[in-house]
């Protein structure tokens, strides 16, 4: 029995000491520090900053000559009349590029490092939103949970308090045990909570990179985040990569015109060459010759490309109409964005006032009237339900506010830093 008693205390103090290791081991997250984070761990993100090292070394290879062909050749007559007769020639030929097609090789080239970077930088920005919206979606399942705890709470004192008053017939058995039935209710309606509170920290930790083992604390709580006040202007468009992405197609559709218009006239070949022969011809007789030269080769343009550039102006006017489509999308956006942060911001603050203080005066009210009998429990449960919904309201609605906030601080085109 003592060895028994020995064991569990020494479980007892295994299991407290992992406890408080696990705490401390927890990765503990503001809202812009887990932005961060994720920007740093995501690998998602990685994978797609390998475009831009892809878009580079595709540049390594343009604007560059053709490797220079050498040829040899040699001829004799020895399945004829076998009199010695040889021909023996060597070359070497380089091909050149006529109109700066490989310049517009190098120009194209850069532009499709700018398309990678753009969506490099679209995907961290996209990343960083979604991230802190993920934050703020397990911040809201945290307080709904906690709102509800508060209020089984505040069902366990009173049932605490009628079961006394029970054995001395003062509570009616039916009322006890609509409070334990309610108590029950509340507490599977917080289990369920915590399964969304449970979920919702998943999918930050996706975001984050991390694996699901791996525990997190959030440091912030649930709270208003401030709009910003900037307003749309060019300089919107300038911090916005999937606005730029459309600008530089645009751009890539007039190099790629370029260069097929550069290509129009194909390579000429220049070379030079060695020949030396030895013939046999009556009646001069045998003779050795050895000579020396340049040869150049000129393609016709024959070829007709109108095609291939009438496809690359459309395709530039793609773009073009695309930009001016995206340009009205983040009007909107910021329009939408700024009105909607700014209603619930005063749903907050009409919470906040007069309304929540009377709501918990009117709360306690009914609790204390409880005590004293003057008030049944139907008023005490409709005085529970209405102040939980009100909380569960305004965490909605601070949630609600924190989201459009950070939907427009990027719509404006604002990173993490940025964004004060």
């Amino acid at each position: 029995m003592k060895r028994f008693i020995l064991a569990l205390l020494c479980v007892q103090c295994v299991c407290a000491w992992s406890a408080e290791n696990g705490a401390k081991d927890a990765l503990t997250l503001s809202r812009t520090g887990a932005a961060e984070f994720a920007l740093q761990n995501n690998l998602e993100l990685k994978a797609i900053k390998t475009g831009i090292d892809a878009a580079r070394a595709r540049k390594l290879q343009s604007g560059r000559l053709s490797n220079p062909v050498v040829g040899a050749e040699y001829g004799n007559d020895m399945l004829f009349q076998n009199e010695g007769e040889y021909n023996v020639r060597a070359s070497i030929s380089q091909k050149f590029p006529l109109f700066g097609r490989l310049s517009k090789e190098t120009d194209a080239a850069n532009i499709d490092i700018k398309l990678a970077e753009n969506e490099y930088l679209q995907a961290k920005q996209t990343l960083s939103r979604d991230t802190q919206l993920a934050y703020v979606d397990a911040l809201e399942k945290q307080a709904a949970v906690s709102a509800k705890k508060e209020i089984l709470r505040s069902m366990q004192s009173l049932a605490k308090a009628m079961k006394p008053a029970l054995k001395s017939a003062e509570v009616a058995p039916l009322e006890y045990k609509r409070v334990q039935s309610e108590c029950s209710k509340m507490q599977i309606e917080i289990m369920e909570g915590e399964i969304e509170e449970i979920s919702a920290l998943s999918v930050l930790k996706t975001k984050l990179g991390l694996e699901q083992r791996i525990k997190i604390k959030l440091s912030d709580s649930l709270s208003e985040i401030r709009p910003s006040n900037a307003k749309f202007s060019n300089a919107v468009l300038e911090r916005r990569p999937d606005y730029q992405m459309f600008k530089l197609a645009c751009e890539n559709s007039a190099a790629q015109i370029a260069l097929i218009k550069a290509g129009k006239y194909e390579d000429i070949e220049v070379g030079i060459f060695f020949e030396s022969s030895y013939e046999t011809d009556e009646p001069v007789g045998k003779t050795r010759y050895n000579g020396m030269g340049l040869s150049v080769s000129i393609p016709l343009p024959l070829n007709s490309f109108d095609g291939s550039i009438g496809e690359k102006l459309a395709m530039r006017r793609q773009a073009e109409t695309r930009a001016a489509a995206m340009e009205n999308i983040i009007i909107n956006e910021i329009s939408l964005y700024k009105m909607r942060a700014q209603k619930y911001s005063k749903i907050v603050n009409r919470y906040n006032g007069s309304l929540e203080k009377e709501t918990k005066q009117i709360y306690q009210q009914y609790i204390e009237a409880r005590n004293m009998a003057q008030a049944s429990l139907a008023d005490v449960f409709g005085a529970w339900q209405t102040n939980l919904q009100l909380q569960l309201l305004k965490t909605g609605a601070i949630a609600n506010q924190a989201r459009n906030s950070i939907y427009l601080n990027y719509a404006l085109g604002f990173d993490n830093k940025d964004e004060k």
